[in-house]
């Protein structure tokens, strides 16, 4: 089993800048460059506010859990939380031809998650609460 490295914040936005700090020792621990360490503090920030924003919809007694992990050749990062349950099928696809002063407000988080990641998975389990993982090759 991959030694974890985990830390876990109050559901308050000021908390962000604690997990990009500690996402990105980890991940230049984990052999990843600047480039790569920058793509997953980008993807883990978006996944975090989704969770402060939406899951806990601006409650900051809530907690988010970030864990990482190296398995195999994936820096991977687990993100939990236990806010109002998360359906990414729900979000539409972004409509990117449209011209920027057109686009609505928000809707790109998951599509840049996706982008800055090589695998980005979202879990939802009743006693484990919401769960992105994200992973990217080292």
């Amino acid at each position: 089993m991959a030694e974890e490295y985990e830390i876990c914040v109050t559901s308050q936005l000021t908390r962000l800048e604690q997990i990009s700090e500690f996402v990105a020792d980890r991940a230049l621990l984990a052999g990843m460059d600047e480039d790569q360490a920058f793509a997953v503090q980008m993807a883990v920030d978006e996944a975090c506010t989704n969770a402060i924003e939406h899951a806990y919809e601006g409650c900051e007694e809530g907690e988010v859990h970030v864990c990482c992990y190296v398995e195999e050749d994936e820096f991977v990062v687990r993100i939990t939380d236990h806010g109002k349950p998360f359906d990414p099928s729900s979000i539409p696809e972004p409509d990117l031809s449209v011209p920027l002063e057109e686009r609505q407000v928000g809707g790109l988080g998951i599509y840049l998650m996706k982008k800055l990641m090589d695998s980005v998975e979202f879990r939802f389990d009743q006693a484990l609460g919401n769960m992105v993982i994200l992973r990217k090759r080292r």
